[in-house]
């Protein structure tokens, strides 16, 4: 308003053509850098190890006929059926003249009536001559294999199928037999499964291994002695 009382409005600028394109632009200039993606993120885990189906496959190692049984040109025959006919002669180095499949490599224990009980063939023999059921070979082996036995007993030895958690369903204890062969426990050569390569294990690709100070219990390779004399923790091997 006028000192005279009339009205009178003030000029506008005329708007400018670069502020109209500005934002359209730097978006566009945006999403073209995205896709470019000049900075490409590396992750810092490594590649997917292949695992073997044979890594977590539950089927046992071995599967046993718990029966005192054999099959011959089709038929099904109990041990005692024929052993009770033809009765094994004295024990020798002689070759065998049935069961010729079998190869005795169990350490010391040459002998056949270690195990099989001498007077009755569905039964496997105790350390008195007594008779041990043929489905419970655990016991057979319990003879020689003391602390094994006591370890499988516990869960610490063998495999375990099924929960650890009664409620949710049961728990199975495989037999030494499911995974030992009994005429030659020794296991063959088998390759392990590769190991974890997890975030929380770092990025072992930058630093060299006792070079770097952490708390994370999975790097304690890395973690220095707790006497302060910069010398890095070195794994102790256990006697056995």
């Amino acid at each position: 308003m006028s000192r005279t009382g009339s009205t009178s409005t003030l000029p506008s600028d005329p708007p400018r053509r670069w502020q109209a394109w500005f934002v359209p632009f730097v978006l566009i200039a945006l999403t073209g850098l995205l896709l470019a993606d000049p900075w490409p993120h590396v992750s810092p885990v490594g590649p997917a190890a292949v695992v073997p189906a044979s890594a977590t496959d539950m089927t046992p190692v071995r599967r046993p006929i718990l029966k005192p049984e054999t099959v011959v040109a089709g038929m099904t025959y109990r041990c005692s059926e024929c052993h009770n006919l033809f009765p094994s002669p004295v024990e020798t180095d002689r070759p065998l003249t049935q069961h010729r499949a079998i190869v005795l490599e169990h350490g010391i224990n040459a002998r056949c009536f270690n195990c099989h009980n001498r007077e009755n063939r569905d039964a496997f023999a105790d350390d008195r001559g007594g008779p041990i059921p043929f489905d419970q070979p655990p016991l057979l082996c319990a003879k020689c294999h003391g602390p094994v036995y006591r370890d499988w007993a516990h869960g610490v030895h063998g495999r375990t199928n099924g929960y650890w958690n009664p409620k949710l369903g049961p728990m199975e204890r495989r037999k030494c037999v499911e995974c030992h062969d009994p005429h030659n426990p020794a296991f063959k050569p088998m390759r392990p499964a590769p190991g974890p390569n997890t975030l929380r294990m770092g990025d072992r690709r930058s630093e060299a291994e006792g070079r770097s100070e952490t708390k994370n219990p999975l790097l304690i390779y890395r973690q220095r002695l707790p006497g302060g004399d910069g010398d890095e923790a070195k794994p102790q091997r256990h006697r056995r």
